[in-house]
C-alpha cells in the first residue's frame, strides 16, 4: 500500500478526519488508498502547530481530547495510524482554490477523503515521498472499509 509520512500533530488531525488537506511541496500522479504514517518526530514548530490544529478543529466543531496523548493510538509517533483515499491534488499554488482553511498558499493540496483510523498503531520507519508498506491493515480498521 502506498504510504505517506506526516509529522505530528498533523498526522493526528488527518487520522481524526479533521484535516482533509495535506500540504506538500511536491505532487504525484498516484490516486487511491494511502496509509497515513505518523513520523517519529513532531513538527519542528510543535507548539505552534498544535495550537493551529486545535484552533482549526474547534472552528470545525470537532470533539477534542483533553490532551493529544489521550487520543492514542492516533497520537503515536513512528507508526501507521490511519488510511485515507487520495482523491486529487490541487496544484493552484497561488491560493485561488476552494481547498478550505487547511490549504497553504505555495503548496500542493493533497485532497484526502474516506479517512479511517486504525484500532492500533503499526510501528514502521517512515520515508520521504510515497513509499510502500507491505503490511495488511484491513483487520485494524475501525468500523471496517468498504
Amino acid at each position: 500500500m502506498k504510504t505517506l509520512t506526516i509529522r505530528q500533530p498533523w498526522a493526528w488531525a488527518v487520522a481524526k478526519g479533521i484535516k482533509p488537506i495535506e500540504n506538500r511541496g511536491w505532487t504525484t500522479n498516484y490516486r487511491g488508498t494511502l496509509a497515513i504514517h505518523a513520523a517519529a518526530r513532531w513538527d519542528d514548530e510543535a507548539e505552534e502547530a498544535l495550537r493551529e490544529v486545535v484552533q482549526r478543529a474547534r472552528t470545525q466543531g470537532a470533539v477534542l481530547p483533553r490532551t493529544l496523548a489521550d487520543d492514542f493510538p492516533l497520537s503515536s509517533l513512528g507508526a501507521v495510524v490511519a488510511i485515507a483515499d487520495l482523491m486529487d491534488i490541487c496544484t493552484q499554488l497561488d491560493g485561488q482554490c476552494d481547498c478550505g482553511p487547511w490549504a497553504q498558499i505555495g503548496q500542493n493540496h493533497w485532497q484526502l477523503a474516506n479517512v479511517q483510523p486504525l484500532s492500533e498503531a503499526v510501528p514502521a520507519k517512515g520515508r520521504l515521498g510515497l513509499w510502500e508498506l507491505d503490511i495488511d491493515l484491513s483487520s485494524l480498521l475501525v468500523g471496517g472499509r468498504q
